[in-house]
């Protein structure tokens, strides 16, 4: 979106350190900071730089978390069987998170609390953004299809069960026929 933030900017191997050392609670942020600077010959992050790098994983973190007890919620209700269960949370938190970013784009466009947003960074956010909600419709899509398909092949097996149960309990053809029909829905 607008500006990359320092941490954004730096070497992967500075970032994989950074994160590294993100990861113990023993070490504070000044001493993180201190220690990156040290790798890069250079004082390429502050303490702030750091705090708000740390702040950003921990919200990226804690909405994964809850992403992912949505989902166990889902699998422990209905089964491990019912992917599209968590595919549907899946797409509906992505296209929450994308209002929140359509927010965020309106924010920068009027600049607020900014120098604003160039107008080649907001179209290509724009455009991202408008990307992002076609390719979750066409997600939606394959899930809806891919329910029904799961749905009409329960039905034909529940069909030919029951056929086969009423065939063996002497149910004559026509009543198999209707037994059938109603089952499909046809």
């Amino acid at each position: 979106m607008g500006k990359k933030s320092v941490v954004d900017k730096l070497p992967e191997n500075l970032r994989a350190k950074l994160i590294e050392l993100l990861n113990d609670p023993a070490i504070t942020q000044a001493e993180i900071a201190t220690a990156v600077n040290e790798s890069a010959g250079e004082n390429v992050l502050s303490r702030s730089s750091v705090n708000r790098y740390k702040l950003r994983m921990d919200k990226f973190t804690k909405k994964n978390l809850q992403a992912r007890a949505v989902a166990d919620a889902y699998v422990e209700k209905y089964g491990g069987t019912e992917r599209n269960k968590i595919g549907q949370v899946v797409n509906e938190q992505i296209r929450l998170a994308i209002f929140d970013l359509i927010g965020d784009v309106e924010e920068m466009k009027e600049g607020a609390g900014t120098e604003g947003l160039p107008i080649d960074e907001l179209a290509d956010v724009l455009h991202k953004l408008s990307r992002g909600l076609r390719e979750l419709e066409q997600a939606d899509k394959i899930n809806s299809e891919r329910t029904k398909e799961i749905r009409n092949a329960a039905l034909v097996e529940a069909a030919d069960v029951a056929v086969k149960e009423a065939k063996s309990a002497g149910v004559d053809e026509a009543a198999m026929e209707i037994i059938k029909k109603k089952i499909l829905g046809i």
